[in-house]
């Protein structure tokens, strides 16, 4: 059965703007999986808010860890050779590159304006529909901000004073030192290259779910043509090794003359809307774990900046403020009455996981 696939469009010389749509798209190409794509560039077409998402038959998997379990359970699992050794190596390396070159890459992107304005934000906007273009750029750029506060990243301006010429550029900050994001760039490049050696792939010959994850992360370090071209410059200069290897995966899992398979959206997706309409126990377990990661000890609070504890406070309040709304509103005009669903409930969770799992209604 072939599987549907909603994600961000292609940009940046990418399967996808996004990196953890590239790491299922990868994934999927990798055990030779047939879906087609949906270019929909809505998160919030996702119950989760998130991209990707993944329509298997009658079930719905959102976020790219849950759909990865998804497919290593009931497709195909790429990691089913591995070593128990190499197994725990995988979930090290995989956390390295969801962390650090996530971080590098929004740093590039939007703490540096001249990257954001003249190329990030144009992108997006011609992915997405009027009046989100002018809207989802500066939301990103903003949670951006968030997130980069555990590193003491401020995003304000441009660097001042450095020529536009990519040459010149490079001999400016050689002599003038790197941000310490650079550092940690290079710090994750080093740790990666040292593990990879000579192997063709991470774990020897064979492509497994390790290598469509770094490669999804990588690819938008490697490929975008930013004006600021300085992570593609440190690892063609300094770490070779890691960008050949990042275009082998490329050639094997996105050869230029595939072209995925593009589908009409379907008309039942699980929307926030609709989760919370037809699964309200979901949604306010969902709200509850919010609002529970909050609520957390002082010790653990004084290891975030202000800027994260207040982001996290506004969010848990901006929750808090449309759940009331709409119950108030839901119950006024009589719209839905809730019930505690029972085992023959068709939306479930497996294994006790925290996964999302939405499944539709048989006629």
């Amino acid at each position: 059965m072939s599987l549907q696939l909603y994600v961000w469009g292609p940009a940046l010389n990418t399967p996808s703007i996004d990196p953890k749509c590239i790491v299922v798209q990868s994934y999927l190409n990798l055990i030779k999986q047939e879906y087609t794509i949906v270019k929909c560039n809505d998160p919030q077409l996702s119950p989760t808010g998130e991209l990707p998402l993944l329509k298997d038959g009658s079930v719905w998997v959102a976020g790219v860890d849950r759909i990865l379990t998804h497919l290593s359970k009931h497709k195909k699992d790429a990691n089913a050779d591995l070593s128990p050794e190499e197994k725990a190596d995988y979930l090290a390396y995989s956390a390295l590159a969801q962390s650090n070159l996530y971080d590098v890459m929004l740093y590039t992107w939007y703490a540096d304006s001249t990257n954001f304005i003249k190329v990030i934000r144009p992108t997006y906007a011609k992915l997405l529909s009027f009046p989100t273009r002018y809207i989802i750029p500066i939301q990103l750029k903003n949670n951006a901000q968030a997130r980069l506060s555990r590193h003491k990243v401020e995003i304000i301006s441009d660097d001042v004073g450095l020529p536009q010429n990519e040459k010149e550029e490079m001999k400016e900050l050689l002599k003038s030192g790197w941000h310490h994001m650079y550092r940690l760039a290079r710090d994750t490049y080093t740790t990666l290259q040292a593990q990879l050696g000579d192997k063709k792939y991470f774990f020897g010959e064979n492509l497994t779910t390790l290598d469509c994850i770094l490669f999804g992360y990588l690819a938008l370090h490697l490929y975008p043509d930013l004006p600021h071209k300085r992570l593609q410059y440190i690892l063609v200069n300094e770490y070779p090794a890691l960008a050949q290897y990042c275009d082998r995966v490329r050639d094997a899992l996105h050869p230029s003359d595939q072209v995925p398979i593009e589908s009409d959206p379907s008309e039942d997706v699980p929307s926030l809307w609709k989760t919370f309409t037809s699964n309200p126990l979901c949604f306010f377990s969902s709200v509850k774990s919010d609002i529970v990661s909050y609520m957390r000890s002082n010790e653990e609070k004084k290891e975030k900046s202000q800027a994260q504890i207040d982001f996290e406070r506004k969010r848990i309040w901006s929750i808090a403020g449309g759940v009331t709304f709409m119950l108030a509103y839901i119950i006024y005009n009589g719209i839905i009455s809730l019930e505690v669903q029972n085992e023959e409930d068709e939306e479930y969770y497996e294994d006790g996981e925290s996964d999302y799992y939405y499944e539709e209604d048989e006629d």
